[in-house]
Formats: C-alpha cells, structure tokens, sequence
C-alpha cells in the first residue's frame, strides 16, 4: 500500500535545468573553461556539487573549504538567474493536493544546497505540502548512495514497498533503485526512452500521474 511519495527537486519539484545550466555555462567561463550541453548532462545534470567542482578544475585537489565556497558561488548565481522565470513542473501542485487528500506523506531529497531548497519551496509555496525537506548537509553520502531516500523514508515512518520515488537524473535514479522504492521518472532531463530502462514508470510532467498510476 502507498504511504509516501519522495521527490528529487531540481527536475522534478521544478524544471531548473536550463537555468543551471546557463548559470554553470557561466561560471565555467568565469574560470576559463567552456562547458557544452553534452557535457552538461555527462558531468553535471544530478551531480553533486563537489564532482562537478573537480570537473571545473581537472587534476587539481582543492581544499573542501574552497569546494564549498566555489559550488556556493554558482548556486547563487543560479538562484539569481532563475528567481524571474522559477515555476513548478507542470501539474505539481494539482498532483500534492491529490497525494494529500489521500492521506499520503511526501518529502523532498535532494543534493542542492538548503539555500536552493529553501528559495525553491518557498518561491513556489509548496512548503504546505511537505512532512519532511532534506538536503546536501543532511547526508554524508550523496546520490547516486541511496542514503538520503532512506533517511526520507526513516523520517516519514515508512519503508521502501511503501514508497514511490520520482526522479529525473541517472544519479537520482540509481540512488532511488537502491533504496528499493517504486521509481518513476520525469522526463526534463532525459527522454521517456531514456528513462525506461531505469524506472518502474515515467511521465513528461505530473498532469500525466493520476492516482491509480501512482498507487499501482
């Protein structure tokens, strides 16, 4: 029986993509790199923010400080750049209404930074919604280590049989099959075809999920 549902944020709670990827486009330019859209989705969609900072500067081992400082530096520039244009994927609010009235739990896991999930969840409003809202600084481990779905399901008092995880990233999806959940795609990052292999489901947006889909 379904008793919870966890969401990935970015590309999931709202279709941020382009948006860090324009704002990394930039910072690599900043420090002299230029960054492609293949690159983007090989080395940064889903990743967290320490792997794509060792990507920034290849061969280099950085001081965890200046990690932090760097990957802080993009994030509010992205925060800045998206702010005017920030929307929830398409029928996300409409789909939390639903989950609630049926008495289920949700949670938020992502890798972003609080500063991010904060601006995000508040922006948006969509703070009401949720039992729980864990980030980066809540893990030790982040994905594609399921450690932070289990703590969302240890949170909310319920086990993986009785989860459903949606996720758009390969990182999120490897870290969501690993934490046993039902797993259903959305496909802002990759395509349905992409997804398949890696999902239990998938959809383009949440005007597609009803609740006989998801309670499957």
């Amino acid at each position: 029986m379904l008793k919870a549902v966890i969401f990935d944020m970015d590309g999931v709670i709202a279709d941020t993509n382009a948006h860090h990827q324009i704002a990394w486009r930039a910072y690599y330019e900043q420090h002299g790199r230029t960054l492609s859209d293949a690159e983007f989705v090989e080395h940064i969609a889903g990743k967290h923010n320490n792997a794509i900072v060792g990507h920034l500067f290849p061969g280099q081992v950085l001081p965890p400080d200046d990690v932090y400082r760097l990957g802080y530096e993009k994030e509010a520039l992205f925060r800045e750049l998206y702010a005017p244009d920030i929307k929830p994927v398409a029928g996300l609010p409409a789909f939390l209404t639903m989950l609630k009235e049926h008495g289920i739990k949700t949670a938020v896991a992502t890798s972003a930074p609080v500063e991010n999930l904060d601006f995000v969840i508040d922006t948006l409003q969509l703070r009401p919604f949720f039992d729980a809202l864990l980030h980066e600084k809540l893990v030790t481990r982040p994905k594609p280590d399921p450690e932070i779905y289990l703590k969302a399901m240890n949170m909310l008092g319920v086990s993986a049989a009785e989860s459903v995880i949606f996720e758009d990233s390969m990182t999120g999806l490897q870290a969501a099959r690993a934490a046993g959940a039902r797993v259903i795609g959305v496909a802002t990052t990759h395509t349905l075809d992409e997804l398949a292999p890696y999902t239990h489901d998938a959809v383009h947006d949440f005007t597609e999920m009803s609740w006989e889909r998801v309670s499957v």
